[in-house]
């Protein structure tokens, strides 16, 4: 039995960044060529989408972790790391996000294709070849990637109604609804 929530938490973590690559050329006749090391792929993002064809918060309920993919790490030869692929979290349209722990409101989801980034992901390391300046030939060294925005997020749906009925006490509201949906 599928049910109806329209309340859930919600934890995001962006991907995080590749490390840079600590690597000299090695060709032929150069025995100790120069830094070739490549830089880190960034982490993927994560985006929270509004979808007409999603219609409740019930996905999040058992499972309220999302993370984005890594970044690839660098390489010799100057090849570079491949950013991690960016995680799409369709919700249903009329979500509103806060911070779970502020209560701040972060974004309004309202129209199909709505789109907010809920956690960044971090930047891919340097590589050695980056490092190379007159004073320093040779670096043996480079950067590790960055870990991506972690957060905890609220969601919750704006529900509204097509109808209202308004009125005094007992003057038959519920008389008039029962007759209608009968």
């Amino acid at each position: 039995m599928s049910g109806f929530v329209d309340e859930a938490q919600l934890n995001v973590r962006g991907g995080d960044g590749g490390a840079g690559c600590v690597s000299f050329r090695r060709e032929g006749p150069v025995a100790f060529g120069g830094p070739n090391g490549g830089d880190g792929g960034k982490g993927g993002d994560i985006w929270l989408v509004a979808d007409r064809n999603v219609s409740s918060l019930i996905a999040f309920r058992d499972h309220p972790h999302r993370r984005a993919e890594n970044g690839v790490h660098g390489q010799g030869k100057d090849l570079h790391g491949r950013r991690g692929k960016e995680l799409i979290v369709k919700v249903p349209e009329g979500t509103v996000v806060s911070d779970m722990y502020t209560g701040e409101l972060l974004a309004d989801l309202a129209n199909h294709g709505d789109r907010w980034l809920a956690a960044a992901g971090g930047r891919g390391g340097r590589g050695n070849a980056k490092f190379l300046s007159n004073r320093r030939r040779a670096p043996s060294f480079a950067e590790q990637g960055e870990h991506g925005e972690e957060r905890w997020l609220k969601l919750e749906i704006k529900l509204m109604a097509d109808v209202a009925l308004v009125g005094f006490p007992n003057v038959g509201k519920s008389t008039l609804i029962s007759v209608i949906s009968a």
